[in-house]
């Protein structure tokens, strides 16, 4: 009789707590999409007006405001070409580590893990200059080349994790049928860990996409990406809050949507080998 009070108490408190985080995570959005959707006056009426009628103005002013598609679509390329980086060179990469036996192999690893804790700032003035000279500040490669300081560590981090899991059977298994290192990367590591490298591609994505640092550093005009668009509806002497908030809700509905349609992929591939024997 205690430990079933008990027990339903424990699920009580997790729902309790399950549900405050939820809260917690779906307010900003919310506020977001209120403020997207009244007049200045009612957003901030005092108290909220919790009933009122929403308007389209603020989201229609998107596409007529210069320069805001246009920084959705960089986004979606810098993103893409960021995430192509990351992860074809962290296949490579990951399989060498885990493979090979090399001088200086666990120095490398801690390398890796010390170049994805850097602050930002320590590389972006360097790279800034850097860019100027050679001609790709502004660009989207320049952009999607340096993004690789912290995604490609993260992919290398996880994706080797991902490739230790393939049973070495399988390896000396393709090794004795004739495969040399390339098919049996091809045919073993990548079909076994595919789940993880698609959560990583993913995870990999959603960081490259909402980053704001170097966006802001390394772009001007013709590359400036979504979040550096939001950001710029703050002025010296005022801000528009409804078309900002609109922006806000056009900036993170891509990744929202992503992010629930390939929730199954993220949870398959950050569990992989967790239930193993």
């Amino acid at each position: 009789m205690v430990s079933s009070r008990r027990d339903q108490l424990e699920r009580t408190l997790a729902y309790l707590i399950s549900l405050a985080a939820i809260l917690l995570t779906l307010f900003p959005i919310v506020w977001l999409l209120s403020v997207s959707l009244k007049t200045q006056r009612d957003a901030f009426a005092m108290p909220p007006k919790l009933i009122f009628e929403p308007i389209g103005d603020h989201f229609l002013g998107l596409l007529e405001r210069p320069g805001f598609v246009e920084a959705f679509m960089n986004s979606v390329n810098v993103t893409a070409l960021g995430v192509f980086f990351a992860i074809s060179i962290a296949i490579f990469a990951s399989y060498g580590i885990h493979r090979f036996r090399f001088r200086g192999k666990k120095l490398f690893g801690v390398w890796l893990l010390l170049a994805y804790m850097l602050p930002e700032f320590l590389f972006i003035i360097p790279m800034f200059v850097l860019y100027q000279r050679i001609g790709w500040y502004d660009t989207d490669f320049g952009l999607a080349l340096v993004y690789q300081v912290h995604s490609l560590p993260f992919a290398v981090w996880l994706i080797r994790s991902f490739f230790k899991e393939v049973p070495r059977d399988l390896d000396d298994a393709a090794r004795i049928d004739g495969c040399n290192h390339i098919r049996t990367l091809r045919h073993v590591y990548i079909p076994m860990a595919a789940p993880g490298i698609a959560a990583t591609a993913i995870l990999t994505a959603i960081w490259i996409w909402n980053e704001l640092t170097i966006a802001l550093s390394l772009t001007f005009r013709e590359t400036q990406t979504i979040t550096v668009a939001v950001a710029s509806f703050r002025g010296y002497t005022s801000i528009n809050w409804g078309q900002m908030a609109a922006a806000s809700i056009v900036a993170i509905l891509p990744m929202l949507v992503f992010a629930i349609f390939a929730q199954k992929y993220i949870v398959k591939g950050l569990t992989l080998g967790s239930l193993k024997g």
